[in-house]
């Protein structure tokens, strides 16, 4: 079923998850998938590793989740160092799945640009190609940034080139991580002003330990609350303590979306299962009656 559809008739679980690096890592990202799997999510999303380097893995990842859980996946597609003959075959393998979702990307620069080829400039080139070799077989969805895309020259430009993303076909967007809901709310104003009436799903990553939350800062630059980064301060060399201040400031900030009636909810998971059903777990009562249906 197609995800746009699903969003049609109630407000979407949904949690992301990626390729591992090491081939002998897949068992383990499978058994990650089926413990996900319990929460009833009505899609996983599968990306394609950092730096496009796990592409042959996605579209795997993606049919287990088919063949073995009752999620829809929505397959990552990068056109960054992709050819339109990249693309057919990526997508002709994954019609053989019968997956229908996919979410479409201009993607990271790899590492080495000097063989680069690339037949897409941007993400609506690279929907607008999918749905002209294909027809409507595939649903595409989008991404966006509340804080602006770093590679913007402003927040206007930034909203007029997700708008475009809109008129092409997109038909949902899933935002990066955040952490300061203001920033989300500021920003959803501002896309319904411009026009973008598609589902906007705010995309949360719960965070388990001082050292991931450098990383994201440095991966991502997006805005930490100074009253997370001193709580991670207060107690960085207690694992245990940490652990529980990411499941509680990420259970109100949860709390908070959807008491503002968010179109759905989507959990970068970072493979940890273990984390995210505590998560659950510490709202089930809110997000049960949440995303049933409509």
């Amino acid at each position: 079923m197609k995800i746009a559809n699903i969003l049609k008739q109630k407000k979407t679980l949904s949690f992301e998850v990626f390729p591992p690096k090491r081939e002998t890592d897949i068992g383990n990202l499978k058994k990650t998938i089926q413990d996900l799997a319990t929460l009833n999510p009505d899609f996983m999303s599968v990306t394609y590793g950092a730096l496009g380097t796990t592409t042959d893995n996605s579209a795997a990842i993606a049919k287990f989740i088919k063949e073995n859980t009752k999620s829809e996946p929505l397959a990552h597609i990068t056109g960054i160092a992709s050819t339109k003959a990249d693309i057919i075959n990526l997508c002709n393998e994954l019609k053989k799945s019968d997956i229908k979702n996919v979410l479409t990307l201009r993607g990271d620069n790899p590492e080495n640009t000097n063989n680069l080829q690339s037949d897409f400039e941007h993400a609506s080139d690279l929907a607008a190609f999918i749905y002209e070799q294909f027809g409507d077989y595939f649903s595409c969805a989008g991404a966006c940034y509340p804080e602006k895309h770093p590679e913007a020259v402003s927040f206007e430009v930034d909203i007029d080139n997700l708008k475009k993303k809109q008129d092409t076909g997109m038909e949902f967007f899933t935002t990066q991580l955040f952490f300061d809901n203001d920033v989300f709310y500021r920003f959803l104003i501002k896309a319904r002003k411009a026009g973008i009436t598609v589902p906007i799903l705010p995309g949360i990553m719960p965070v388990t330990s001082y050292k991931q939350i450098d990383r994201i800062i440095q991966v991502s630059g997006v805005l930490i609350p100074i009253q997370l980064r001193n709580y991670f301060d207060k107690y960085r060399n207690d694992k245990q303590a940490l652990e529980e201040i990411g499941i509680i400031f990420t259970s109100y900030q949860i709390l908070d979306l959807l008491t503002n009636d968010i179109d759905g909810l989507h959990l970068y998971s970072m493979n940890k299962s273990h984390f995210i059903k505590k998560l659950m777990a510490n709202i089930s009562y809110v997000t049960t009656g949440y995303f049933a249906n409509k």
